[in-house]
């Protein structure tokens, strides 16, 4: 009896201890991409991983429109690890010249004309691919302003394919 004393008073003074002894151990750091890959999963966007920090996902408006578009993890400055400097950089394709075609002068001067108006993001010229781009700091990002980013997206690089559509046809 004397013993079956001893182990309650030893668990009574060691029960409260102990939880806070395992909240002093850090859980492991997550990565940069472990943590985008959470925002995508939590923002019901499904995705694939391309290459290390590189993504290919698909924002779903309703049944009947959705949209695939390319998501990178980049960082600033000279250290990848620092938190504060990491972006999110998403990519919608706007329109594609044709392989070896010239840019038409009057698309750079519209180019110019939207990314002047551009309340958001930018219209940029990556090889034949012409592409709506817009970032945001990981570390502000939750999953709710990742969606509304890609809706965003979405929406301003469908208005902008209408105004691309006539200098591809040239």
């Amino acid at each position: 009896m004397n013993n079956l004393a001893t182990v309650f008073l030893i668990l009574a003074v060691l029960g409260p201890v102990m939880p806070a002894l395992a909240q002093k151990n850090p859980q492991p750091k997550q990565t940069a991409g472990q943590r985008l890959e959470k925002l995508l999963n939590e923002a019901e966007m499904p995705f694939t991983k391309r290459e290390e920090n590189s993504y290919v996902t698909v924002i779903t408006m309703d049944e009947n429109e959705s949209e695939r578009f390319e998501v990178f993890l980049t960082s600033l400055g000279n250290d990848p690890n620092n938190e504060k400097l990491q972006v999110i950089q998403m990519y919608f394709v706007v329109g594609r010249l044709t392989k070896g075609a010239a840019v038409p002068p009057a698309l750079v001067k519209e180019m110019g004309k939207w990314n002047a108006n551009l309340t958001l993001g930018k219209v940029v010229l990556i090889g034949e691919a012409i592409l709506y781009t817009s970032s945001s700091w990981l570390k502000h990002t939750d999953s709710e302003l990742l969606a509304t980013d890609a809706v965003m997206g979405h929406l301003t690089s469908k208005d902008l394919r209408k105004e691309v559509a006539p200098y591809l046809k040239q």
